[in-house]
């Protein structure tokens, strides 16, 4: 294997945000062509590496390849975004974006645990930088939020890292690597009750980097946690640790879509449907089986593309009205046609709708809990499937407040333009969706067996009957619809008598978001949302809660200890200066004789 080669993306990404640091006065335009051609170099570095190393590669170095590519992908769209997005972006965001890029190429593409921990901490510090790009109240406090928590989390992987040579020694100290692995891992994945850093940090963030954070980033946990998991603790080694792990799935899955429904603010309700599709991939995993594995991965790369797409959709909508709550959008169907199509793929495509890529994965993680057939795994599967109708609800939610009905507000917000660097990524995501939806036997077989080291017999067939009758509904629709405005355009329209006032269509307009909130109010919620808004749930304002209290009992615990050493200490002293002041009893005979005495040792010793 040609390591060069290998590690070519890492220094494009690098050498990209030297050049941009470099040529700091260089004009918009410039800059622009430098960051394309960078993102657009890099991929073709993870496929050119994919290319000429692919038979000589190992299981892992394979499954850090599609990652690599997976990164390098969603990146070049991203980057590309961020061109029509943030027209007045410096060249300080320009380099952050490189050399965040740069960070994850590194943490998938290492070998040693120790280099990727330190891409690991690269990644951090520029992603942190990111959020905090704005320079708003709001970043300045998602920002900290995520150093400290992220940094935390930095700290129990190192410790994982460094115990992974000691895994055998000894089983209690196995489980303790491990968890600190599960947390720094869970931390940037955003497992529950890990996961508060995450709702602020894609908020406050530009867009294009929101979109790279639940693309692409969480992967790098997944990633890692992965590799320690199949390749250096082995599932087998605990039949306990893979029901914490479904339990903990099944909390991060439903968790992120009840909050995901209450939400107003279209980011931060996007950012909920990241934590509850970590929690479907977690899932996978937890089960410790090859197509567990397969499913995660699957659904890891289609949730890289669907919730990218819905980002950047997202993103257009917020330049089109200078808000992001939802009930200031409506009726932006007629004026944002392409968004509107590219988020109603992707709203399906998350909710596991066939034939959309999001079918599959969730199909091929179903299977493998009920290959597991344990108490835990049938129930994670009850969830699972819970968690997909309220997924598709959410997006029923967000597709009428932002696209059906009536526009409510008045914002003073210019039109925003058509550019190809806003429209070709949304369109190739939205295709990909697709592809990635109807071509599951290409995408298992050639990329992720190679990644597990194993074929597996999946039920391929299966998924392409499901995938058939969900293309026939959707024809169905498609004909049904275009029938249906024809008929429509041939009726006679007259007025109709209501029995009292003519309301206007904005007057009987209703949003989503209201609507859903009396979910709010169900019995059995009510605790868990409460509990939510007051920040039992927030692990980093619990913390903050209680750090005065830490500091005292730290304080009172230093304080006694210091004590206890210098009244120790001091009769330890006492005790030796009683002995020496036998050597010092001030006659005058004494001294000269130790003093020869020392004078002889001295000598005998230069001697020999």
């Amino acid at each position: 294997m040609n390591i060069n080669v290998w590690f070519l993306p890492v220094v494009i990404s690098f050498g990209i945000a030297l050049v941009h640091i470099i040529f700091k006065r260089a004009g918009r335009n410039v800059r622009r062509w430098i960051s394309l051609i960078g993102a657009i170099g890099a991929l073709g570095a993870c496929l050119y590496s994919m290319f000429i190393n692919y038979n000589v590669l190992s299981s892992g170095e394979i499954l850090g390849l599609v990652f690599a590519a997976l990164i390098s992908f969603i990146g070049l769209f991203s980057i590309s975004y961020s061109q029509w997005y943030n027209p007045e972006a410096n060249f300080v965001y320009d380099g952050l974006l490189f050399l965040f890029l740069g960070g994850m190429f590194g943490v998938v593409l290492s070998h040693s645990l120790i280099a990727l921990y330190i891409y690991w901490e690269i990644m951090t510090v520029a992603s942190f930088f990111l959020i905090l790009f704005k320079d708003t109240q709001e970043s300045r406090r998602a920002s900290l939020k995520y150093i400290v928590m992220t940094g935390v989390g930095s700290m129990f992987l190192l410790f994982g890292i460094l115990g992974a040579w000691m895994v055998e020694l000894n089983i209690l100290w196995k489980h303790i690597f491990f968890a600190c692995v599960l947390i720094g891992t869970g931390v940037k994945m955003g497992l529950f009750p890990l996961h508060t850093w995450l709702p602020d940090a894609y908020t406050a963030a530009p867009t294009p980097a929101s979109a790279m954070f639940s693309g692409v980033m969480v992967k790098t946990g997944i990633y890692t946690l992965i590799r320690f998991y199949f390749a250096i603790f082995q599932p087998s080694w605990s039949l306990g640790w893979d029901a914490i792990m479904m339990v903990i799935g099944v909390i991060t899955l439903l968790g992120g879509v009840f909050l995901a429904l209450i939400q107003h603010d279209i980011k931060r309700l996007l950012a909920y449907h990241s934590i509850s599709q970590i929690g479907y991939i977690f899932l996978g995993i937890a089960c410790g089986t090859q197509i567990g594995l397969v499913g995660a991965l699957y659904h890891a790369i289609n949730h890289a593309i669907f919730k990218s797409l819905l980002f950047l959709g997202a993103g257009v909508l917020i330049k089109e009205t200078g808000s992001r709550n939802l009930e200031d959008y409506g009726g932006l169907a007629g004026k944002l046609p392409l968004t509107f199509g590219v988020m109603t793929v992707a709203a399906l495509s998350i909710s596991g709708v066939p034939p959309f890529n999001g079918f599959v994965s969730k199909w091929i993680i179903f299977q493998a809990l009920l290959a597991k057939n344990t108490g835990f795994s049938v129930f994670a599967l009850v969830a699972a499937l819970l968690g997909s109708v309220l997924t598709l609800a959410s997006f029923i939610k967000v597709l009428n407040d932002s696209f059906m009905g009536v526009r409510k507000a008045k914002v003073s917000v210019p039109t925003v333009g058509k550019s190809p660097f806003m429209s070709i990524p949304l369109v190739l995501l939205a295709v990909g969706c697709l592809l990635f939806g109807v071509f599951p036997g290409f995408v298992t077989e050639r990329f992720l067996f190679p990644s597990i080291g194993e074929y597996l017999l999946l039920n391929i067939s299966l998924i392409k009957m499901a995938s058939f009758y969900g293309w026939l509904a959707i024809c169905f629709i498609a004909v049904i619809f275009i029938l249906s405005r024809r008929w429509i355009k041939g009726v006679r329209k007259t007025s109709v008598f209501v029995g009292g006032e003519i309301l206007s269509a904005e007057d009987t307009a209703f949003d989503g978001a209201h609507f859903y909130g009396t979910v709010k109010d169900i019995a059995p919620l009510k605790r868990f949302y409460s509990a939510e808004v007051s920040g039992m749930l927030d692990i980093y304002r619990r913390g903050l809660q209680f750090l005065p209290r830490i500091g005292k009992c730290v304080r009172a615990a230093t304080v006694n200890a210091v004590n206890a050493v210098y009244e120790k200490g001091s009769v330890f002293l006492s005790k030796w200066v009683e002995r020496l002041r036998l050597l010092q009893n001030g006659y005058l005979a004494k001294y000269l004789i130790w003093f020869f005495a020392g004078l002889i040792i001295i000598m005998e010793v230069i001697r020999r």
